[in-house]
């Protein structure tokens, strides 16, 4: 098995190597002067199962085709099978025509990675896992609220988990049945589907004095944990702490959430993250998953 990673990797290949001893392929990557992506394998892949590794972030469309050129090229050369680790899969909010004519953009995606050639697809947290149903080959997804609880243990007192909306309720559930003296809540959050403008309905909650968990899969222009940390500071939450899986914050995003009463903001290390934030490192997740594929 040899594992390699491409420009959204975020280093992610040199411990994974490392823990699961498999050697680390070099791959040469360049632009051209237009800006047309090159990618060469240094070494023979022929007959060997090969892990690449890319998270689509920034630049998802970038990052996206140097992920094909790897994969059909690797295929191409011999590689027995095809192992693609993609920490942040972009596109997975569009899983649906919310309005007419809309492209499903996560069918696309999942429909072209099944065409060139991948043979198992490892993601974490991606927004439905039920998108996962349009990939044709096998896939996991990874779920990293053991991580969170690890990183949260001894840090919060007494919390209150919180879910944005309801579609981060089965995280925030999962979260606080292994915090001890833990309780949730869900807040309903109503989009605008041709203005992109967000409301919340209130929720009377009783935090005053408790630690808060704002808990999401993905963060991206920080407004909505910002509306909500401000609700909860003003009903007297002791500490204010965010956790996410994939942590965009585009734009002024952190700035945003620190000035709403966040004490800290976690995230896992899926994508490069700003100054401010506490990353929580993958690495532990990946192994296991690997590990549990069993190849030889």
């Amino acid at each position: 098995m040899l594992i390699t990673g491409l420009s959204g990797s975020n280093g992610l290949e040199v411990g994974l190597s490392r823990v699961v001893n498999k050697e680390l392929l070099p791959i040469e990557m360049k632009l051209f002067p237009d800006g047309e992506s090159y990618i060469r394998f240094v070494k023979d892949v022929r007959g060997e199962d090969l892990i690449i590794i890319q998270s689509l972030y920034p630049n998802q469309d970038k990052k996206f085709f140097e992920l094909l050129l790897a994969v059909d090229t690797a295929k191409d050369l011999g590689c027995r099978r095809v192992i693609t680790i993609i920490p942040y899969l972009a596109y997975a909010r569009q899983d649906k025509r919310f309005l007419d004519g809309e492209a499903i953009s996560i069918k696309t995606l999942l429909k072209t990675l099944s065409f060139i050639g991948v043979d198992y697809l490892i993601t974490i947290d991606i927004h439905k896992e039920e998108s996962l149903k349009f990939f044709n080959g096998n896939s996991m997804n990874l779920d990293p609220t053991k991580l969170y609880v690890s990183k949260l243990y001894g840090v919060v007192k007494n919390p209150v988990v919180v879910a944005p909306d309801q579609g981060a309720l089965d995280k925030a559930v999962k979260l606080s049945k292994l915090l001890l003296n833990s309780t949730y809540v869900v807040f309903r959050k109503f989009r605008d589907r041709v203005t992109g403008s967000i409301r919340h309905e209130v929720v009377d909650v009783d935090v005053s004095g408790r630690d808060v968990i704002i808990v999401d899969d993905i963060i991206s222009t920080g407004g909505t944990v910002a509306n909500i940390a401000s609700y909860l500071r003003e009903k007297g939450a002791s500490n204010i702490y965010v956790v996410c899986s994939h942590g965009l914050f585009v734009g002024e995003a952190l700035s945003k959430i620190y000035s709403s009463g966040v004490s800290r903001v976690y995230s896992l290390n899926t994508v490069p993250l700003p100054v401010g934030v506490e990353p929580i490192d993958i690495t532990p997740l990946l192994t296991e998953a690997i590990l549990s594929l069993n190849l030889t």
